[in-house]
C-alpha cells in the first residue's frame, strides 16, 4: 500500500501540465494552399516537462499527409523547464488539397511527453479550426462586371425606346 502512495505521490510531483496557446486559433485558407498555425507553449508544472511528441487530429476528408507536426519538432524545445515557456513559434501545418470542399474543419492540436526524454503522457491540447472557402478569380468578377453592365444598357436602351 505505501509504495502504491509512493508511486502516486511521485507521479503527481513529476507531472507536467504545458498550455498551448495559438496565435491564432481559427485561420482560412483556399483549395491547394498551406496554413501555418503558430503559438506559444508554457509549462505550469513544479518540473521539467520533456517533449517529445506531438499530434494532429482534423475533421473532414484530410488525408495524413495533409497534416504536418514537423513545425513542432524544429522549433520546439527538447525541454520546458518549470515555469519556463517558449516564444511564439511555428507549431504545425495544414496543407488544404486542391479540390477541397469549402467549410469549416475543426482539429486538436497535442503535446506528449513527461518526466523524461521517453515518456508520452498528453501534457497539453488545444482546438484550432481551418475555414476553407474558394475565392472567385479576378476573371470570373470581370465577367460578373461586364454581364451587369450589358443587362443595364439593354434595360436603358428598351425603356427608352417604350417611353417614345
Amino acid at each position: 500500500m505505501r509504495l502504491l502512495i509512493a508511486a502516486f505521490v511521485l507521479s503527481s510531483l513529476c507531472r507536467a501540465d504545458i498550455i498551448i496557446n495559438l496565435t491564432s486559433p481559427q485561420l482560412q485558407a483556399m483549395p491547394g494552399s498551406v496554413v501555418t498555425f503558430s503559438g506559444t507553449l508554457t509549462n505550469i508544472a513544479a518540473s521539467t516537462a520533456f517533449l517529445n511528441s506531438a499530434g494532429l487530429n482534423l475533421s473532414g476528408g484530410f488525408a495524413p499527409g495533409d497534416l504536418d507536426a514537423g513545425p513542432f519538432f524544429v522549433n520546439a524545445p527538447l525541454f520546458l523547464a518549470a515555469g519556463g515557456a517558449t516564444g511564439t513559434i511555428d507549431l504545425f501545418t495544414i496543407n488544404v488539397p486542391a479540390a477541397f470542399p469549402n467549410g469549416l474543419y475543426a482539429g486538436e492540436f497535442t503535446v506528449l511527453g513527461g518526466i523524461d526524454d521517453t515518456a508520452q503522457d498528453l501534457l497539453g491540447s488545444a482546438n484550432f479550426s481551418v475555414q476553407v472557402t474558394t475565392i472567385p478569380e479576378p476573371s470570373t468578377f470581370v465577367l460578373l462586371a461586364i454581364s451587369a453592365a450589358v443587362i443595364a444598357v439593354r434595360h436603358l436602351h428598351t425603356r427608352n425606346r417604350t417611353d417614345r
